[in-house]
């Protein structure tokens, strides 16, 4: 037990490991808080790993769990892995097949994963791997720990933060701040403490789960983010993934049919492992199974196309920092190590010939599986320790300034705006602009309209099926008016942790309008994130299970519309884009084109969508992809724009 450790904690919640750390003012550094039950390296990295033994109702979080998976004990069908590439999403037809969802849930549903007897969403999954990290924190520290700073993928978007505050709440921590995890590494390496020279770093973040890229420019005691890329499902379970593919590949007849998946995928990972030490291992399933040689150049082999889209990604991080920020790729001082894949020789290798550099250009002299969660520690020290914890409050408290010896400035890494006519996206918040930020724009009411539903996206297309929905803003008992009567203020502000807020005035009347902001994949209210968080803290400590969350029918929604924005009178300092020249209502006419003239591969469900959106339900969202889809094949656009299209028609079906 240390009690000189600060007792706001830095949580590096991974997708396959987790880490948690607390700063000592002695030392003036962090420390890595060790499970007690452990020893070596197993000690400081716990699997992000859940299991539920069905027959006895125990709960088994972290090593035992992962354990399970090799060893095929009882209970390893009821084991989840890399829930946190799930946080924010919704069912696709893969996800269904994967969780084994298929019948009882569907497309668009919030993603949930079979624990037991119910069906669990992202967020309360992970709160149970942070309520194992809490546990460890607390028994090194003494006494009860209540806040942390947890760290997310920088590619994150503001559903998956969203998702990733509630498990935190849900686990019985106040999240601080969410901070990207490559910045916090970049704090833990000492890039704060630079030289007062401008220094620029590029860090490669390759975790188990995810890939984020950050190019971070120092001077003196700041730090700023310029410009972040990433790929929210690349990482080492995918290297394990692809080795899975070669064991069976070779095993061929020789491995059972009945082989449970996430065992073979384990005895990948031992390999992968084994080869950033060595240059041949033994794969090992068990069971009478045969062994396999694998050697590293047949490693690296099959894993090159993985790596080759992390290049990609480093690629558009330089691009964006080079047009926005006018930082040029010879600008940049360092490539920075952090995640337990940049063990693998080849990474380094890799990044070297990209960059046509010397063996020190790429720097990975720190714990890369630690690196995350010390530099959330030193970000915690800020923050006053909150005395109990209440799920109905917020903790604003900070450390006195003297204790705060270099400052730390984020961006946003994903464009935000809202829907509008014939599937335009129109911009709000544009990609890198500097947080907390705030825009405002002005929009009107169409056509004696008492009900307006406008849908928020994040990405860079210049179409809604181009990017991310995250959320819809509903306006209800309108008065019903002429077009252009009514004028709305629409306010989206992101705050330190990149979460969106949004105000909408009636700028006719000059007061606030009741609006809300839905998001389907969170909790949401505090009432019921309660419910569920006192449900997770009884399956938790004593291994019941939870109780089951009834699915909620989602009523229809309405027509709506999004009219043309006008200019917003915006106080200083706040920069406010030209407004977007938004095209015809949605409600025009469909093109005429007849099913014979659409390729033969999507011409079943041209004719499905057709048929939906003319079957007199207000349907807005199909009719918009429909349109778009019908353009698209009317201009001969090629076989991808048109796979793309129907992808999303299909999503709307």
């Amino acid at each position: 037990m240390d009690d000189q450790l600060h007792r706001v904690v830095g949580i590096d919640l991974g997708t396959t490991y987790s880490a948690v750390a607390a700063y000592h003012p002695d030392d003036l550094a962090p420390q890595i808080l060790a499970d007690p039950e452990r020893e070596g390296n197993a000690a400081v990295a716990t699997p992000s790993v859940v299991r539920l033994d069905t027959a006895t109702g125990a709960l088994v979080v972290g090593h035992d769990a992962k354990n399970a998976i090799r060893t095929g004990g009882r209970g390893a069908d009821d084991t989840i892995v890399e829930i946190k590439r799930e946080m924010g999403a919704v069912f696709t037809a893969e996800l269904l097949e994967r969780f084994g969802a298929t019948g009882l849930h569907k497309e668009g549903d919030p993603v949930r994963a079979r624990l037991g007897g119910d069906w669990l969403r992202p967020q309360e999954i992970s709160a149970l791997v942070l309520m194992q990290m809490k546990r460890i924190a607390e028994r090194s520290l003494g006494g009860e720990i209540h806040d942390a700073v947890v760290t997310v993928p920088a590619y994150f978007m503001e559903r998956q933060k969203k998702a990733t505050e509630e498990a935190a709440l849900l686990a019985g921590l106040y999240p601080r701040q969410l901070i990207p995890e490559p910045t916090a590494a970049a704090i833990a390496y000492g890039v704060d403490r630079a030289e007062s020279e401008r220094q620029v770093y590029l860090v490669f973040d390759l975790g188990g789960g995810t890939f984020d890229v950050s190019i971070i420019e120092t001077r003196d005691d700041q730090i700023e983010v310029i410009a972040t890329a990433g790929d929210q499902r690349l990482g080492g379970g995918d290297f394990d993934d692809a080795i899975a593919q070669w064991i069976v590949s070779e095993l061929g007849e020789a491995l059972p049919k009945d082989t449970e998946r996430l065992r073979i995928k384990a005895a990948a990972e031992a390999a992968k492992r084994e080869l950033s030490l060595r240059s041949t291992t033994t794969v090992e399933i068990g069971d009478g199974i045969p062994t396999l040689e694998l050697d590293r150049a047949t490693f690296e082999r099959e894993i090159q196309p993985i790596l080759q889209r992390s290049l990609h990604q480093v690629d558009e991080a330089l691009r964006f920092a080079r047009e926005k920020k006018g930082v040029q790729p010879e600008d940049v001082h360092a490539v920075l190590l952090v995640g337990g894949s940049t063990r693998i020789p080849r990474v380094r290798q890799m990044l070297l010939d990209h960059f046509d550099q010397d063996e020190g250009f790429v720097r990975g002299d720190a714990n890369p599986d630690t690196l995350v969660a010390r530099g959330a520690a030193l970000v915690a020290n800020r923050f006053e320790p909150s005395p109990a914890f209440d799920i109905t409050t917020r903790p604003t408290a900070e450390r006195s300034a003297d204790e705060q010896d270099y400052s730390v400035t984020l961006i946003t890494e994903h464009t935000l705006g809202v829907g509008v006519q014939q599937g335009r996206f129109n911009q709000l918040i544009e990609r890198g602009t500097k947080i907390p930020a705030r825009q405002v724009k002005t929009y009107t009411n169409p056509e004696q309209a008492d009900r307006i539903e406008a849908a928020i996206y994040q990405g860079e297309g210049d179409y809604v099926y181009d990017n991310t929905l995250i959320g819809t803003i509903h306006l209800d008992d309108i008065e019903p008016r002429p077009e252009g009567y009514h004028q709305f203020e629409v306010e989206f502000s992101l705050d330190v942790n990149g979460l969106l807020g949004v105000q909408v005035t009636h700028t006719n009347t000059g007061r606030e309008y009741q609006a809300t902001f839905d998001q389907s994949t969170t909790i949401g209210k505090v009432d019921e994130l309660d419910e569920r968080r006192l449900a997770l803290v009884e399956l938790f400590t004593n291994g019941s299970a939870p109780r089951a969350t009834p699915r909620q029918p989602v009523a229809p929604t309405p027509e709506f519309t999004v009219p043309e924005p006008v200019a917003a009178s915006v106080p200083d300092p706040v920069s406010v884009p030209d407004p977007v020249s938004v095209p015809a209502p949605v409600s025009a006419p469909l093109p005429d084109l007849d099913p014979a003239d659409v390729p033969a591969e999507y011409r079943r469900l041209f004719k499905k969508a057709l048929r939906a959106a003319r079957d007199g339900q207000p349907r807005p969202a199909l009719t918009e992809a429909l349109g778009a889809f019908v353009t698209a094949v009317g201009a001969g656009a090629d076989e991808d724009t048109l796979d793309e299209l129907a992808d999303r028609l299909e999503d709307e079906l």
